[in-house]
């Protein structure tokens, strides 16, 4: 009976033990396709500019939080106030971790914006910043993001 009992406990220790490891491996999954959407939001800000990025990637009711600023609500009025960014401007960021729950989301990290000042002379931004995204049609959109800036790269 005893040996009935330990080879028991063993077995059902065995199956709660890979149940947790098949659910953390699948949260793993999630938060891992978050990170890559959010760095090929990047790649495409990058190459194609934030205009063409955001419109890709962000949800029609999208909030934008900028620092100092008001909240813009809707892609379109912040599609509208994205083309205020002077031209030949880059945005560029790194997500540092993502965080999936549903058909939810989060990734935060670290932000650069090259541009030129009125004299031409080449000048950089950084901060941190932190999105909101909805899973929809099984993509991940962009519902909202909020930035900071930082004295430094990196986040500082």
């Amino acid at each position: 009976m005893k040996i009935l009992q330990i080879l028991l406990v063993n077995v059902i220790s065995a199956m709660l033990l890979a149940g947790c490891q098949g659910g953390s491996n699948a949260a793993y999954v999630a938060n891992q396709t978050l990170m890559r959407t959010d760095t090929a939001f990047s790649a495409i800000s990058a190459q194609q500019g934030f205009v063409a990025a955001f419109k890709q990637y962000a949800c029609s009711d999208s909030l934008l939080l900028p620092q100092d600023h008001a909240a813009i609500e809707g892609k379109a009025a912040i599609l509208e106030n994205l083309h205020g960014i002077p031209a030949g401007s880059m945005l560029t960021w790194s997500p540092q971790a993502a965080d999936v729950s549903g058909d939810l989301g989060y990734s935060w990290g670290i932000y650069t914006l090259t541009g030129k000042n009125s004299v031409g002379q080449t000048t950089a931004a950084y901060g941190k910043y932190l999105s909101v995204w909805k899973r929809q049609a099984g993509d991940w959109r962009l519902a909202v993001m909020m930035v900071n800036s930082t004295p430094g790269p990196a986040g500082g």
